[in-house]
């Protein structure tokens, strides 16, 4: 008998498949047990399906005619994780979105405590966490937990906005649609929720732990090119490439600035402050667009305010550069453009410091 409509489903459950046929009905069953008995009666399980082969759409299919909360999408000739959840995201009619594997190693009983989180207003973005006090996995292999713990740390290392969650490697979370931006960056990977913590440095994040089930149908989908596309996904999320990329053009513009100045004048503490202010300007422009895009398009007050701020703020960075510069050329008789070059290096430490905690937080 099919489930009566319940109108506008509350939370809509994200589910990408690609050959997953013998977990689907076990898993809605699941998922149908936790939110019915949780008092969740209108909700959605969306299954995107990378055009799988083995009879994974056709298992849905018979789903849905039986209810009508079972939602499928097909997504043809494309392939990836994170665009196959980011569809599902765009596409849900819940305000609340969870999204899990259809590998069973997500436990469905998890899904009302994360979106009792989210909808309860605690949190914009609630993480099923192996790693939060209480969270465990189970039928790991050492070399496999290395490689997680490892993945984490990375993450941790090079992108700031991760470190709000103690597993932002998760592929199992829940947000609340009105508060979070499902987006994607690097488009590559496979980690939809880095993409998701980067592009929404400001939502609330808390953690939900949870027993990381091993898998006891099909079988598991990492491999070396999936651990390089998440290196590869990590660097392009990460601030520090971009933030050398425009530091280093930074540094051509201040040196041709210079070069200019002391060519006309002679005057080398007046030539290296032209340099610097050149190569300031240029690179507030580039760190707003590129370096600290995702943080400047959540603020609210203007680019220019925050060039006024970066020029304040700077102003250190500059003292200690021309400082330096003019020592070494004084003092120490280094070629001029060494030294400034030197002086760069110095000045570029101490405005990285004060931009990126007092500018672009």
């Amino acid at each position: 008998m099919s489930k009566p409509p319940c109108g506008e489903p509350e939370v809509s459950v994200i589910v990408p498949t690609l050959n997953e046929r013998d977990n689907i009905r076990p898993l809605y069953e699941g998922l149908k047990k936790s939110l019915e008995g949780a008092g969740l009666e209108c909700f959605e399980i969306v299954f995107v399906d990378d055009s799988s082969t083995d009879g994974t759409i056709e298992e849905v299919e018979r789903l849905s005619r039986s209810d009508p909360r079972v939602r499928l999408i097909v997504r043809r000739g494309e392939k990836g994780l994170s665009r196959a959840v980011l569809e599902g995201l765009r596409r849900a009619r819940g305000r609340v979105a969870v999204v899990m594997d259809a590998d069973l190693q997500h436990p469905p009983e998890t899904v009302p405590l994360l979106v009792e989180k989210v909808a309860g207003g605690e949190a914009d973005l609630a993480v099923a966490s192996r790693y939060a006090p209480g969270g465990r996995v189970e039928g790991w292999s050492l070399v496999r937990r290395i490689i997680s713990r490892g993945a984490v740390l990375l993450a941790w290392l090079l992108i700031p906005e991760s470190r709000r969650t103690r597993d932002p490697v998760s592929g199992f979370f829940a947000v609340n649609l009105d508060r979070v931006r499902p987006a994607i960056v690097s488009g590559r990977g496979f980690k939809i929720l880095l993409e998701i913590l980067y592009t929404n440095p400001y939502a609330r994040v808390v953690d939900v732990p949870f027993t990381f089930r091993g898998r006891s149908r099909g079988s598991s989908k990492l491999g070396p090119s999936t651990i390089l596309d998440y290196l590869l996904q990590v660097l392009q999320l990460s601030s520090i490439p971009r933030f050398i990329a425009v530091g280093a053009l930074g540094s051509l513009v201040n040196l041709a600035v210079y070069t200019l100045a002391f060519s006309a004048t002679g005057l080398h503490p007046l030539s290296s402050i032209l340099g610097f202010e050149a190569g300031l300007i240029h690179n507030a422009i580039l760190h707003d667009r590129i370096t600290f895009r995702n943080r400047s398009v959540w603020r609210s007050h203007s680019f220019l305010r925050r060039l006024a701020k970066y020029h304040a703020t700077s102003a250190a960075g500059i003292a200690v550069g021309v400082t330096v510069s003019t020592i070494l050329y004084s003092l120490a008789g280094l070629h001029p453009l060494l030294s400034q070059a030197l002086g760069i290096g110095a000045g570029f430490i101490v405005n990285f410091t004060l931009a990126s905690r007092y500018i672009w937080r």
